[in-house]
């Protein structure tokens, strides 16, 4: 390997940045990196499949709620809750550096929230229109009262929202359903709503609990039905003095941060990948398939000359 950490970025959704991504800030601030377009790592993602072309060292980083196929990939970095030494939980959240997540357990800010009011009711922002989970509850709560959709599915504002956390500020509640569900896949969705002092109600990982204080979030999971949870929100809606403590309830268990968010866990899994001196995965299946190609055509090439 070169002095320098070679790396590239394959796959990775719209608007992807491969100088300007919270990996590369992350990796460059600890080991000697540079972007090439012949890389000892390849980080990919589940948007295309570019990352084929590459036999080097693939490290896998799921976005979406996709299972890392440790066929195709040396390292992965997913929401999986699974123990393997070339794996990483590492959720979307924590890599959404737009937000710095020690605001939330600063004591101001717990003690700011008894003193804030809110002058609308709820709030939903999603393009995505196949998360039927999440059209039924919008539908149902709208029959209370009117949701503001300000995204690209089931907008009712008449605009498109520009700035999320800005549009957000102003409502007690937010419907932050994933676009599926599976133990450990959390996104952006429910975290992004503590920051503006907002409710979210939340669907998706059977597993939140692992991530955020659930006594802080109207999660499904606690409810028996869409229409008891209705009856919590009209509940916390109708009454002040139990929304602005339910509000004030720490973001995180004991108000600490969960280890998903420990920047030298993350850059001791770096320090085992880029220490790795084995074969890439790419290359070993790659002198597999010679082989079998290679026996297969010998295999074939003794019968024709039986034959002849």
């Amino acid at each position: 390997m070169s002095t320098k950490i070679k790396i590239k970025f394959v796959d990775f959704w719209k608007g992807f940045d491969p100088e300007d991504n919270w990996f590369y800030h992350f990796l460059s601030e600890r080991f000697a990196i540079e972007l090439s377009d012949d890389p000892d790592f390849l980080f990919y993602s589940s948007y295309s499949h570019s990352y084929l072309k590459y036999s080097c060292k693939r490290i896998f980083f799921s976005a979406e709620n996709i299972r890392a196929n440790f066929y195709e990939c040396d390292y992965a970095l997913s929401f999986d809750f699974i123990e393997r030494i070339n794996h990483l939980r590492l959720p979307l959240y924590v890599i959404w550096d737009k937000l710095d997540p020690s605001y939330l357990l600063n004591p101001e800010y717990l003690e700011s929230i008894k003193t804030i009011k809110k002058s609308k009711f709820c709030c939903i922002v999603v393009s995505n229109g196949k998360s039927q989970e999440r059209i039924n509850f919008f539908e149902k709560l709208c029959a209370y009262k009117k949701v503001d959709s300000g995204g690209g599915f089931m907008n009712n504002i008449g605009e498109m929202v520009k700035d999320k956390l800005s549009f957000i500020k102003d409502y007690k509640f937010t419907i932050a359903f994933e676009n599926s569900s599976f133990p450990g896949y959390v996104t952006e969705k429910v975290y992004q709503p503590m920051f503006t002092n907002t409710i979210p109600i939340y669907w998706g990982s059977s597993m939140i609990n692992e991530d955020f204080n659930t006594e802080r979030i109207l999660w499904r999971g606690n409810f028996k039905s869409d229409e008891e949870l209705i009856n919590k929100i009209i509940e916390l809606d109708t009454n002040d003095e139990l929304y602005q403590e339910f509000i004030s309830r720490p973001c995180f268990v004991n108000n600490e941060l969960t280890k998903y968010f420990d920047s030298k866990r993350i850059e001791d899994f770096f320090k085992l990948v880029f220490n790795d001196s084995s074969k890439p995965l790419a290359k070993t299946w790659k002198k597999f398939i010679g082989i079998i190609i290679r026996k297969t055509r010998s295999y074939h090439l003794k019968k024709s000359l039986k034959k002849a």
